[in-house]
Formats: C-alpha cells, sequence, structure tokens
C-alpha cells in the first residue's frame, strides 16, 4: 500500500423469474418497464441464460426476487455514449421501476481476447503514481448525483470518465461516489466458469448456516513497509489487531511474521484448508499473489495463484477481503502487452508489463476454483493507499483511521461486527458510503481513487454464512 506523500503502502428474461410483458418497447421507441418489485437484477449475455437459470430459481426459493436482463437486450433498448453508460441507463429504469436493492454482472473479458460480456468502466483518476486508468464497478453502482440527476461521472461532458489528474490546473470531474444499489461482478470469461460459480454459490448459501468453520476468521500482516510506521512498525498486524475488536464472535487465528506464526505461504495454506468464514489480509498485492516484509525487509509470499491446486477447502468458502494492490484488476490477459505498447505514456515502470500479462488475476482464481478457494474478494484493482504511525497519539493505527484502502477493509469488518446486517452487497455499499462521507473522498483524489478501485468480486446478494 501507498502512504499518502511520504510512502509506498502498498438481464433473455428467465422464464420462471419475470412475466413476459415485464419489458417492451413502445411505438416511440422507449423503454416501458413493469412496476412489479425485484430484489435483484443479473445481467449477462445471451450464451450465459442457460447456466444462469439454476442460481435465478434459488434466490427465489429464498424469496430474493431475481430476474435476468441480457446484454443485448440492454443495447438494443438503450442508447448512452457507449455500452457502459447504456447498462447503467438501464440499471437507473430498474432501480426506479423495480426498486431492485443489487446487481450482479456476470462476464468479464471473452476468454483471452479483448472483447467483453458486460463491459467494465475505466476510471482517470491520477493518483499520481503508476496507473492512470483502472477498473471500477462503482460507476454501475453510482447512479444518481447530489440532487438526483442521472451521475454519468463526466461532468464536463468530453467523453473521459472520471477525471481527475494531479495537475491542479485541469478541472476534474466532479462525482457523487454513493452507491445507490449494491453492484458485483463475477468475471466470468466462458460458459464453464459460470456453471461452478452457480453451483459454488447454491451449495454455500445452503450449507453454511450452522457450521464451525464459518465462525473463524483468519488475518494475516506483516511489516509492510519496512522502516515505518512507529508506533506501529508491524503495520499489516496493527491492522488486523484493529479489526479482531470487531470479531469478538468469531475464532480467530492470526498469521504474524512478529511471532513467527507466518513464515511462508504454507501456513496460508494450512489455516486456509481448515475452513474459515473470513479471510483478511494487509500488505502487498499483485495480479498473481500476495506478499508482506519481515522486518529486516526480505520479501515474505503469502500466497501465489501457481499454489492453487494445493487448496482443499471444499465446501468451506470464506470471503476474503485485502488491503493491498491489485488483486481485483479482472481485465489482465496474457495479449495485455500490445495495450501496453499501445499506451507507453500510461506506464511508468516495466513491472506492469510483465505483471498484466497474465491469464487472470488471483482474486478471480481464487473464486472460480472448483472444491475449494473462495466465494468472494473484495480488493483493489490498481495501487492500493493508505497511511502509518499514531500522530494523534489515540493508540489507533492511522491507516484504519484515516480511510484509504485500509480503513475501506476495516470499515467493512466494524459492519460484520455490528451483525445488523446480513448480506454481502450491503456490507460492501455501507463501508462505501461511510468512507466517502467521513473522510471527504469526493473532494479528496486520492481517497476517490481507494474507493471507485475497492471492487466486489462475487454476488451482492450473497446471504452471508447462509440460510438458516
Amino acid at each position: 500500500m501507498r502512504k499518502i506523500i511520504t510512502f509506498l503502502i502498498i438481464g433473455i428474461l428467465a422464464i420462471s423469474g419475470i412475466g413476459v410483458g415485464a419489458f417492451s418497447i413502445n411505438k416511440t421507441n422507449t423503454l416501458s418497464i413493469s412496476s412489479e418489485v425485484y430484489d435483484m437484477v443479473i445481467i449477462a449475455p445471451n450464451k450465459f441464460s442457460a447456466s444462469i437459470q439454476p442460481l435465478i430459481n434459488h434466490k427465489n426459493s429464498h424469496g430474493v426476487k431475481t430476474f435476468l436482463k441480457t446484454t443485448e437486450e440492454i443495447y438494443k433498448e438503450y442508447k448512452g455514449q457507449d455500452k457502459a453508460e447504456e447498462i447503467k441507463l438501464f440499471i437507473k429504469d430498474a432501480i426506479e421501476n423495480n426498486s431492485i436493492k443489487y446487481v450482479l454482472l456476470i462476464g468479464g473479458r471473452q476468454g483471452q481476447s479483448f472483447k467483453w460480456y458486460v463491459p467494465c468502466r475505466y476510471s482517470n483518476v491520477d493518483d499520481g503514481f503508476m496507473n492512470k486508468q483502472f477498473l471500477s464497478d462503482l460507476y454501475f453502482a453510482d447512479i444518481y448525483k447530489e440532487n438526483g440527476d442521472f451521475e454519468d461521472w463526466d461532468s464536463n461532458g468530453n467523453g473521459i470518465f472520471a477525471e481527475w489528474y494531479e495537475d491542479d490546473s485541469k478541472l476534474p470531474d466532479i462525482m457523487d461516489l454513493k452507491p445507490d444499489v449494491a453492484v458485483g461482478r463475477l468475471p466470468c470469461r466462458n460458459e464453464k466458469e459460470v456453471v461452478s460459480i452457480v453451483e459454488k454459490i447454491i451449495y454455500y448459501e445452503n450449507n453454511a448456516y450452522g457450521k464451525p468453520w464459518f465462525n473463524k476468521a483468519l488475518l494475516i500482516g506483516g511489516d509492510t513497509n519496512p522502516g515505518v510506521g512507529d508506533p506501529f512498525p508491524y503495520e499489516g498486524e496493527a491492522d488486523c489487531n484493529y479489526t479482531m475488536q470487531n470479531l469478538t464472535d468469531f475464532n480467530v487465528t492470526t498469521l504474524f511474521v512478529s511471532d513467527g506464526t507466518l513464515t511462508n505461504y504454507n501456513d496460508f495454506i494450512s489455516s486456509f484448508n481448515t475452513g474459515q468464514g473470513f479471510v483478511l489480509f494487509h500488505g502487498h498485492g499483485q495480479q498473481k499473489k500476495l506478499f508482506t516484509h519481515t522486518s529486516d525487509g526480505e520479501q515474505l509470499m503469502i500466497f501465489d495463484s501457481k499454489y492453487i491446486s494445493q487448496l482443499n477447502n471444499d465446501g468451506m468458502y470464506p470471503i476474503i477481503v485485502v488491503g493491498c494492490c491489485v488483486t481485483t484488476e479482472f481485465d489482465v490477459g496474457i495479449f495485455n502487452f500490445l495495450t501496453i505498447f499501445k499506451n507507453l505514456k500510461k506506464y511508468h515502470h516495466f513491472f506492469t508489463f510483465k505483471y498484466e500479462c497474465v491469464r487472470e488475476v488471483l482474486g478471480w482464481d481464487l473464486i472460480k476454483k472448483t472444491n475449494g478457494g473462495s466465494i468472494a474478494h473484495i480488493g483493489c484493482s490498481s495501487t492500493a493507499w493508505g497511511d502509518a504511525g499514531d500522530k494523534n497519539h489515540d493508540d489507533i493505527p492511522d491507516s484504519v483511521q484515516n480511510g484509504y484502502t485500509s480503513g475501506l477493509c476495516a470499515e467493512f469488518f466494524r459492519i460484520i461486527g455490528e451483525k445488523e446486517i446480513g448480506i454481502l452487497g450491503d456490507v460492501y455499499t455501507n463501508a462505501i458510503t461511510r468512507i466517502v462521507e467521513n473522510n471527504s473522498a469526493a473532494e479528496d483524489r486520492i481517497q476517490c481513487k481507494c474507493v471507485q478501485e475497492f471492487q466486489l468480486i462475487g454476488d451482492p446478494s450473497l446471504k452471508i454464512g447462509g440460510y438458516q
């Protein structure tokens, strides 16, 4: 994660789900939508519809009224600046006409090509460090401006979304940032992945309730940035310790560098495989791995996608939250070097070339794994930021008090600890809203980037701990 200024911290309609006449185009070519109330809409390409139907049936059986709207239908019925805006315009109508609370986007890039099943939105909030553009599904959730107008993230109308540059002479786009609906994405690249994750969600919600493994939490950290952070030199551990006070109903296991419980990736794999309800990691991330440091600055790897076959926690799938960089950057691909060569000014370091040219990102690798892995992953699609030390001398790490990525993670678990919200998307959106409001993210460029890049890979309607 990166400390501010000073250092690097490092919807075809579903037959059983919606009536035939619910959506239609009238003679004036405007969309006519029924006023029937639903809880969730799934947006996906038509080719995934048959594989998604079991999930729709499952959700409806648990009282989560759900329907599918295909991307093909949306593109025929809406006209926007691009396909992403057309999807957002549909979401706006679905909120206003159907009262939806959750939006599940199913589809990422089509295999390793540059085409998308469900498009993404790139933000142009520049943190002055590395990536000048990054994925942000918050775009699809932030539907309204403060005055109720449609929030397009393009207040200057130049077709470039979410502009905010380090150069203060360029006026930024004015953005609301607060989510009006809970959005999550399953960035499936093929139908096999759709079938796999649908089965996994159904199994989790039908079987997790009352299981001992769900009441366990695994917290991992070390010395994120050697040589800084006093009086909390092991910043990652301090962030985990602060979070622990909100997990009093959980059996918590800590893997820390300072006490020798974390020595290498085998420690993580062993604890993970015993089954965990939640996993929290504070430290560093790349597209395929997690790592931290020992006190003498030596890099210590926590996990790498190449070890994913060693995860055998079948049926015991945790929700993972990570305070580190790029583990939700789901636009990676083996041919990304073509885009990098085309946009050399966007990249300032050669290592970006190496790390982005991978088949898949860690967060999705963990979720799509069969017979193990995770059920959801929340983390950053670009460079994570935080703070360090204790400048106000209140014995609380500044990193969890001052917003940014660490603050988002801490806020997520504070809401979990309150035990008043039991749906994943509700916890996630409440955490973002609190950070936006309490830390003036609409006026702070780095805070703005942190909330935009903090993505949910998973089902926003997921019943945490399953149905009773």
